[in-house]
């Protein structure tokens, strides 16, 4: 079966997700950011999160590598910082322009929630490589989050409750 894959990509898009930016350190204790919507809970005992790396991303040599990340979750008042994050070329976070938890990994501010976590599995899949992370430590913040649907940012607040 053959597909067209812009089409095909247009189809996935149908589907919402939450907008997170991916944090690590690299070798000599800089911080760097990857936009990513592939975020998901594999399991509560243990605490058990994952996302996806695309294998042609800039960043894949820093990710693949990386022992430690943290999944920001993104508010929706933060579709600027997740479009800078998205694009190629230097993803680098500036010094003081974030905090750490447990492993170090970078936790921005002003998201509605971080998941701080060491790696503990790394599955090939496609043209992707699938990141499956233990949390260690965690912060939950108020606030509505950004989301993303055929190709632009919204906000889960229709969502919420009153």
């Amino acid at each position: 079966m053959t597909f067209d894959l812009k089409d095909y990509r247009s189809a996935l898009g149908s589907f919402a997700t939450g907008v997170t930016i991916v944090t690590t350190l690299d070798s000599n204790g800089n911080g760097h950011g990857l936009t990513v919507n592939s975020f998901a809970s594999v399991s509560l005992d243990p605490p058990l999160v994952l996302w996806c790396l695309g294998n042609k991303s800039d960043s894949y040599d820093l990710f693949s590598k990386c022992d430690a990340y943290a999944i920001n979750i993104l508010a929706d008042s933060q579709g600027d910082l997740a479009m800078r994050f998205a694009g190629k070329g230097d993803q680098k976070l500036a010094a003081g322009d974030y905090a750490a938890l447990e492993t170090g990994s970078p936790v921005l501010p002003g998201t509605i929630a971080a998941f701080d976590t060491k790696v503990v599995q790394r599955i090939e899949a496609g043209d992707h490589l699938i990141l499956i992370g233990q949390t260690l430590a965690y912060q939950r913040h108020d606030g509505q989050g950004l989301a993303y649907f055929r190709g632009q940012f919204g906000s889960t607040s229709a969502l919420a409750k009153s």
